[in-house]
């Protein structure tokens, strides 16, 4: 195996990690993986449409709709009228939304903190680099 393989292993693993780690957090909030991205991105983006949500997600608009009606049922957001486009609803995060986002941020916090321990602020900067070059790498395939 040369070493390309074997950091890229290693890589798969860690993303393994994280991602288990992830879907145990939210499944305790009562959130499947995909709600849980769009209550962060509509906690994170105040006052925006399904369709707002659908094209950053690059997601169908019937996905995005049924997620969205699934936060709304679990009383994480409301929908409002959208005083630029009649058709068209604002998603608002309720006070219960903005409770579960900042669980969802400090369980984030707390699986870095995890992850770096030992790691000096100079490590964790040139790993942080060094991933964003990565992902940049392998963007537009």
């Amino acid at each position: 195996m040369n070493n390309d393989e074997m950091i890229a292993r290693q890589l798969l693993v860690l993303a393994r990690k994280i991602k288990q780690r992830r879907n145990l957090h939210i499944q305790d909030l009562n959130l499947t993986t995909g709600q849980a991205d769009a209550l962060k991105y509509f906690a994170d983006h105040p006052n925006q449409t399904i369709a707002m949500f659908k094209d950053y997600q690059e997601i169908t608009h019937q996905t995005a709709r049924v997620i969205v009606q699934h936060l709304v049922t679990l009383g994480v957001v409301t929908l409002a009228p959208n005083p630029n486009d009649g058709r068209a609803k604002l998603v608002v995060v309720t006070p219960l939304g903005l409770t579960k986002r900042a669980q969802l941020n400090e369980h984030g916090w707390r699986t870095s903190e995890e992850l770096f321990a030992g790691f000096t602020a100079e490590e964790q900067q040139q790993f942080l680099a060094l991933v964003r070059r990565a992902n940049a790498n392998l963007e537009g395939e």
